[in-house]
């Protein structure tokens, strides 16, 4: 069973973990912007992050897609978007409901991708990848891309 804690503002010190009825701590703990979410295995806390989430493949693909928009619109904003060709301009812009069929990627942007929509030959170079394989694979990569904070096992 997973726990979700309102999150405190940058300003003050985070709310304390809560533990397990036997005092343990759990296994995990995801910062998602306003939520502290805790739980002891992936499933749980993806099923924090994606309202009415079934468990599917199609559930978590969803997700990383809206996911990789937002992340992408980030580092968009963050980077050196001036720096990148009009090619380049437009494959960050384009709607992630078809991913964009580039070999190589090197602009002073990162491309964010979908691993399960992308077949093989994936892209190289300045990729951020989102895996919507399964929970475990999703959890990790969303914290890798910093899109939320995942520590814990």
């Amino acid at each position: 069973m997973s726990v979700r804690v309102r999150n405190t503002s940058a300003a003050e010190a985070p709310p304390p973990p809560p533990a397990r009825a036997d005092g343990t701590p759990y296994a995990y703990e995801v910062i998602d912007g306003w939520w502290r979410i805790y739980g002891d295995e992936p499933a749980e806390l993806i099923t924090e992050l994606i309202p009415g989430y079934a468990g599917t493949l199609e559930d978590r693909e969803r997700y990383a897609l809206a996911a990789a928009a937002r992340l992408q619109a980030v580092l968009a904003a963050a980077g050196r978007f001036g720096d990148c060709t009009d090619g380049e301009r437009e494959v960050i812009l384009a709607d992630r409901a078809r991913m964009p069929l580039v070999e190589h990627w090197t602009a002073a942007v990162p491309l964010v991708l979908v691993t399960t929509l992308c077949p093989p030959p994936r892209p190289t170079g300045e990729i951020v990848w989102i895996d919507p394989t399964d929970d475990l694979s999703l959890l990790s990569s969303l914290g890798q891309a910093g899109f939320v904070q995942v520590s814990g096992a």
